[in-house]
């Protein structure tokens, strides 16, 4: 047993970082540009997850990360479902058949893996932010998971106009006051991850005992996932110097990304670096 909590412990020994940089590298890349059909794009959907399996194996361990995983599935997939049959989560919409792979239940279960990059790159931002890299216990888990929250909506809020209404991803039946995205969506989305992070908190907190390690990873390990989290965001902003269009609703995001997330990012990335004891 103590065998197994050095080994979770020593994240300064990590053999594998270079080789997450080099994933990471090609998200950031492949996030700048427009592929078409076939199975090229597919295999890079599944890029971010490769990447967090294996940063996340090493801090939470391998059985944690999977947990974390399928939390996560479940929580969005059922969410999805109940909303897109009901229209009472986030608003009337339905998924596209083109550009999101097979549906199930109305639901792409592709979408997971989107879902499963943005909370766990959003729940490292957070724990960055906080300066805390122990087991979160208590009344923290509720602080701690809505602010994940609002994190996690702030990148849907910036997103999902152009997913929407310019790329079709999905509908809005009705539109909505936002670029034609309803209030209702980012309500949903906030009580979503909102309870995604209390359910796995709670886990970890009382079941699993994860993160077994209370000291502050390395710097590198900790940038990574806010590489991560940055990842989706960069082509938001750079768009409008593009002059890709429609210019009204990419140059409103593109203000949202940099001055919203950007400020986030920035935050976090100064905490690494900022009166940090990691190395």
């Amino acid at each position: 047993m103590r065998a197994n909590i050095l080994k979770l412990t020593n994240l300064k020994n990590d053999k594998y970082s270079g080789l997450r940089w080099f994933i990471l590298a090609l998200i950031v890349l492949t996030s700048l540009i427009s592929f078409g059909g076939g199975l090229l794009p597919l295999l890079i959907y599944f890029l971010p997850a490769i990447f967090i399996f294996m940063h996340g194996s090493k801090y939470l361990g391998r059985k944690n990360i999977i947990l974390f995983f399928i939390v996560i599935f479940i929580v969005s997939y059922t969410t999805e479902y109940l909303g897109v049959s009901t229209g009472k989560i986030f608003g009337d919409y339905y998924y596209n058949l083109l550009n999101n792979g097979p549906l199930v239940g109305g639901v792409p279960p592709l979408l997971m893996l989107t879902y499963f990059a943005i909370t766990y790159s959003t729940y490292w931002v957070v724990r960055i932010l906080l300066g805390d890299f122990k087991i979160i216990k208590g009344q923290k888990i509720v602080w701690f998971a809505l602010l994940g929250g609002l994190i996690a909506t702030l990148t849907d809020l910036a997103a999902d106009p152009v997913n929407s209404t310019v790329n079709k991803v999905y509908i809005w039946t009705n539109g909505g006051i936002f670029f034609g995205v309803p209030y209702l969506n980012f309500i949903g989305w906030l009580a979503e991850i909102t309870l995604f992070f209390i359910i796995i908190s709670v886990i970890f907190a009382y079941i699993t005992k994860a993160p077994k390690s209370e000291k502050a990873p390395s710097k590198s390990f900790q940038l990574q996932p806010i590489v991560l989290f940055s990842a989706p965001i960069i082509p938001i902003i750079l768009r409008p110097i593009w002059g890709e269009q429609p210019a009204d609703i990419r140059a409103a995001m593109s203000l949202i990304a940099l001055f919203g997330l950007g400020s986030i990012i920035l935050l976090a990335t100064l905490r690494v670096f900022w009166n940090n004891n990691s190395k």
